[in-house]
């Protein structure tokens, strides 16, 4: 995974085949837990050994009411904590347009991920879609790793590829660990690249 640069008409990046892969996975994942398809074509070489990573986030595409599912909770929040009811009203009148505009980020990053042979291109007006679709995984994962303040999240990049993982449990754990730490530096990089920072 390389950091994104200016180039004409957006912003550009390189990702390996695998990043590629288990990225728009996710993505895809997303829209699923929120409750929309998209179109995805497995590739069964790879399929196997990146099942056991992606099950481990556990999805559970939501129907009604506040999310039980805390990832789905995470993207989906309440309007109000203090006012149960009108949180309820809220969420009857603005989650559906909410899911919509979240999955259509999602759809235009998983397009352009599954475009690509390599280099990935963030057009010039698509970048709000963009980032707004890796603060949705960043959510995700933040909630199936447990990250609930900068704390959580300081302690996770810590021990971002660090630790030697004993168990399967581990195994995943800290797989999901080091996508964490990449798709925030990820993101980051494409802010600093938007705003013409270091290249």
């Amino acid at each position: 995974m390389r950091a994104f640069l200016a180039v004409p008409g957006g912003w550009a990046c390189e990702l390996e085949p695998a990043e590629l892969r288990i990225i728009s996975r996710i993505v895809a994942d997303t829209a699923e837990l929120l409750g929309s398809h998209i179109e995805e074509e497995d590739d069964a070489e790879h399929a196997s050994e990146e099942d056991a990573v992606l099950a481990a986030l556990d999805w559970d595409p939501a129907a009604g009411q506040p999310p039980r599912d805390p990832a789905l909770a995470r993207l989906l929040p309440p309007a109000s904590r203090e006012d149960e009811q009108l949180a309820a009203e809220l969420r009857r009148l603005t989650e559906s347009s909410l899911r919509a505009t979240k999955v259509d980020h999602l759809r235009v990053v998983h397009a352009g991920l599954r475009t690509s042979s390599g280099v990935v291109v963030v057009r010039a007006g698509q970048e709000r879609a963009w980032l707004s679709a890796l603060t949705d995984l960043r959510l995700v994962l933040a909630a199936r790793l447990g990250i609930e303040t900068d704390e959580d999240a300081e302690r996770v990049y810590d021990r971002a590829g660090t630790e030697a993982p004993t168990t399967p449990r581990d195994e995943l754990d800290a797989a999901l660990t080091s996508l964490y730490a990449a798709l925030t530096w990820w993101q980051e990089s494409l802010l600093e690249a938007m705003s013409g920072g270091p290249r």
